[in-house]
């Protein structure tokens, strides 16, 4: 049982260990990309010398899709839609999964034991502005945990020997040359309710499983990985739901360890030959042909050495076998000359990763045997030379002189390696200049603040004092805007007005962005002090705020930059707790005052009552919503009548795209909600008012929305909630209002506030009391429902007044003068009649 991304849709899947899926699996990420991707293909197959129809059997595509595609260059073909231009063509491959890897090694035990585990902040990658990586925010601007921990160093060479082992095994076994993390990274899951959301990498991945068996969604397919299993893929989008074993919790599930390697092709595959395959090598990589020859260096004195010793039977029964005398060496070694384990390692092809592990800890070793040697033969001479002083003999202090020398130099060495204690202090130092200094390195996509490294290197007081600009849209025109941006030479400007979706056009996000590529400007809109964070002094203090600021403050040092707010005077606005909290840090921010570009720099003064007032102010509006005390708005009577309805219709129909809205979301997340929407749009299109003219209209819906509001449509007739939920029913257990409770998706990533006590507003048991809109006589408000704010009644008397027209119509049908004054037989018609044929005209009469 396991729960689906964003979604969190329950699923059920079975698997079994003789029919799990093993070798080389073709997988897509959409049909973009399958459709991409045999594109290419019928390219290379042409260029393998391979017919039209054969290549057609191959990709299962008929021949007229051969022909479109096999004589183009791969240049030319068109990406279609969904295919993100910085997945390289080159870094796709195919999924392969190897069953038993390193299984019942006991890794996922040892590593428990002997890790540090941190907790990462969760990311996702932005589909905009060249595809960078944004953190995530709950709603109060706190950043989200991921579901998983990491191990804080890695995988550390020496820490865990058997997963030493399989590393070096994996990395001879798939050709990995350039890796991507000087380490392999180290993944734990503690139980079942931790997770990994969807995502992809710029990289193929490797990826070993211990532990309790869990699935990995390889493009939405459930995989189960089994201890020691091991996958390799590309490209793809994958993640680690939640799950357990039917019949349990989450909760009791047991844990699981990912050791992971990320790593570029490299090859034929990096040239681009055949971008669907996962290809390799005939010849060894450049790292592994240097671990053959370290182990080359040393396999001659191992082999000799066991020859000649007390072992030479264990190696002799190797050697019999038919296995070569080095492997076999290094397999009795590293199974404490058991043969029976050697013989099953060498069996199981780890021969050579037995050599390049051995080949590592050559020079150590043979560090530590010579310098025991010097000490004992230093000792013989010492003892020589007392028994010869006592009978008179010769001076041996020239020998021993030179082993001394020789002992100081190995020391010496030794502890170079080691690393002395003020040593590794200067390094240390050294180590955190470079990482402030690579810390400052950024590339202007995404969030500068993403990475752990410049978090510890980068808030507004560790930066250098820089001066930022300040100013308020208020109601200047777009073009007198500009000109001031220009006049101060702003080239950034980030928007932090919490609603500034309901200025005014020029100003609203959207338009803005545009507007300010055009005037080569870099614009980020962010909004700080929503309501849900509780106001801007609050949403400053937590980590949004603060990186955000770090992150115009990285800009302003760099380049003229600004941020923005609603007011024109900066004193009424949010921007002078912004600027108070940059001043505060040691930057300077001088506000443009008028259209004319006045600057004024902010001294220091107390935050007015409407900024330091409205964090209670709004946790007071949150706890009387939650309680149900605040008023709900009453929908005027106006706007249902019969005048209002027909001015509604004489105005041009608003046209939604549905495609642009699509488009506009920068992560899934905001992809599931706007889909959402559409969705609900869409079913309100199929009823009578949307027919008739009223509200918005859809164009290029695509079958996945119009599925959802098929769906969304069949739960309402059912009689529940939109989203498949029983109406009225209450979460047993809720967790606090304050705790996280969702991964993002169509949530939104927002507290679950359904647990809340509803207090007493919400248990009042009094009916309310409406007066009909016809009669004006008081009812209860469920008698009034079915009318639409009217009784019985006055329904049923509407209705036949409705029918007495209907017949009117149809038997005496109007005639118009030529003149084009009324007839007589329209006059006689009501108003409301008279509109409706002036409305539809010949074509409605004769209808």
């Amino acid at each position: 049982r396991w729960l689906e991304c964003f979604t969190d849709k329950e699923r059920l899947s079975e698997f079994c260990a003789s029919t799990d899926p093993a070798g080389n699996l073709e997988s897509n990420s959409s049909a973009g990309h399958k459709e991409y991707q045999d594109r290419l293909r019928v390219i290379a197959l042409r260029q393998e010398g391979k017919e039209k129809n054969e290549i057609a059997e191959l990709i299962g595509r008929p021949p007229r899709f051969v022909q479109t595609w096999w004589r183009k260059d791969p240049k030319e073909v068109p990406k279609p839609a969904g295919v993100h231009e910085y997945l390289k063509t080159e870094f796709w491959r195919d999924v392969e999964i190897v069953r038993g890897f390193g299984k019942d090694q006991g890794i996922y035990e040892d590593a428990l034991a002997s890790t540090e585990w941190v907790q990462p902040m969760a990311d996702g990658r932005e589909f905009k502005n060249g595809g960078g990586y944004r953190l995530k925010y709950d709603k109060e601007g706190r950043m989200r945990p991921q579901g998983n921990q990491n191990a804080k160093d890695g995988v550390v060479p020496g820490r865990l020997p058997k997963l030493d082992r399989l590393v070096q095994r994996l990395m001879v076994e798939q050709d990995i040359d350039d890796r991507v993390l000087k380490r392999p990274g180290l993944l734990w899951y503690p139980d079942g309710t931790s997770d990994a959301i969807v995502h992809r990498h710029e990289a193929w991945t490797a990826l070993m499983s211990f532990g309790s068996p869990r699935i990995l969604t390889i493009d939405n397919h459930p995989v189960l990985l089994r201890d020691g299993d091991l996958i390799v893929f590309g490209t793809q989008r994958h993640g680690v739901p939640k799950m357990c074993t039917e019949g349990s919790t989450f909760d009791e599930y047991g844990g699981r360890m990912s050791v992971v390697l990320f790593f570029m092709p490299t090859g034929q595959q990096a040239s681009g030959s055949a971008p669907w395959r996962a290809i390799r090598d005939d010849e060894p990589s450049r790292k592994m042909q240097s671990w053959l020859v370290d182990a080359d260096l040393g396999k001659d004195a191992q082999v000799s050495g066991l020859m000649n010793g007390s072992k030479s039977a264990e190696l002799k029964q190797l050697t019999d076998l038919g296995f070569e005398a080095a492997e076999a060496a290094a397999a009795l070694k590293a199974t404490n000359f058991d043969v029976s384990l050697a013989v099953e390692a060498l069996l199981n092809g780890s021969g050579s990763a037995l050599l390049v592990e051995d080949c590592s800890c050559c020079m150590a070793a043979n560090r530590v045997s010579q310098i025991a040697a010097l000490w004992r033969r230093l000792q013989e001479l010492q003892t020589a030379s007392s028994s010869s002083d006592a009978l008179g003999g010769g001076d041996g202090s020239w020998e021993e002189k030179a082993i001394l020398e020789q002992l100081t130099e190995l020391e010496m060495a030794e502890e170079a390696e080691a690393g002395g204690g003020v040593l590794a202090a200067q390094f240390a130092q050294y180590e955190e200049m470079l990482d402030a200094t690579d810390a400052d390195e950024w590339d202007g996509r995404g969030d500068l603040m993403v990475r752990e490294w410049r978090r510890q290197h980068l808030h507004i007081e560790q930066q250098e004092p820089s001066t930022v600009y300040s100013l308020g849209c208020g109601s200047l025109p777009e073009k007198i805007f500009f000109e001031v941006l220009s006049a101060h030479s702003v080239r950034v400007l980030y928007d932090f007005r919490p609603d500034a979706e309901q200025a005014q056009s020029p100003f609203r996000p959207s338009h803005l962005e545009g507007a300010c590529k055009r005037h080569a400007i870099h614009y980020r809109y962010a909004p700080l002090g929503r309501e849900g964070a509780y106001g801007i002094l609050k949403h400053l203090r937590e980590d949004e705020g603060r990186n955000l600021l770090a992150e115009l403050v990285w800009w302003a040092r760099r380049k003229r930059s600004a941020f923005l707010g609603f007011a024109e005077n900066w004193r009424e606005d949010h921007r002078i707790a912004i600027a108070a909290r940059l001043k505060e840090a040691g930057h300077k921010v001088l506000h443009v005052t008028n259209a004319f570009g006045d600057v004024e720099e902010q001294p220091d003064m107390e935050m007015p009552d409407f900024i330091s007032g409205e964090e209670s102010r709004l946790r007071m509006l949150e706890k009387q919503r939650l309680a149900g005390e605040l008023k709900r708005k009453e929908k005027s009577a106006s706007s249902r009548s019969t005048e209002a309805v027909a001015q509604r219709l004489t105005q041009p129909r608003k046209e939604i795209d549905a495609g642009a809205e699509l488009r506009k979301a920068n992560t899934q997340a905001e992809l599931c909600r706007v889909q959402r929407r559409l969705a609900d749009l869409q079913r309100r299109s199929e009823s009578s008012d949307a027919k008739a003219g009223l509200g918005p209209k859809l164009l290029h819906v695509n079958k996945w929305v119009k599925a959802e509001a098929a769906l969304q449509a069949e739960n309402l007739a059912a009689g529940k909630t939109k989203d498949g939920k029983e109406k009225g029913a209450e979460k047993q257990n809720s967790p606090p209002v304050y705790s996280w409770t969702s991964t993002g998706g169509t949530s939104g990533g927002n507290p679950d506030f359904s647990g809340y006590p509803s207090g007493a507003g919400a248990e009042s048991s009094e009916v309310l009391m409406v007066a009909c809109l016809s009669c004006e006589i008081a009812y209860p408000w469920q008698d009034l429902i079915a009318g639409d704010g009217r009784c019985v009644a006055c329904t049923s008397s509407e209705d036949a007044s409705c029918a007495e027209l209907k017949t009117v119509e149809s038997s005496a049908v109007p005639t118009e003068d030529p003149t084009g004054a009324p007839s007589e037989d329209t006059k006689a018609l009501s108003r409301w009649a008279r509109r409706k044929l002036e409305r539809e005209g010949p074509a409605g009469v004769s209808s």
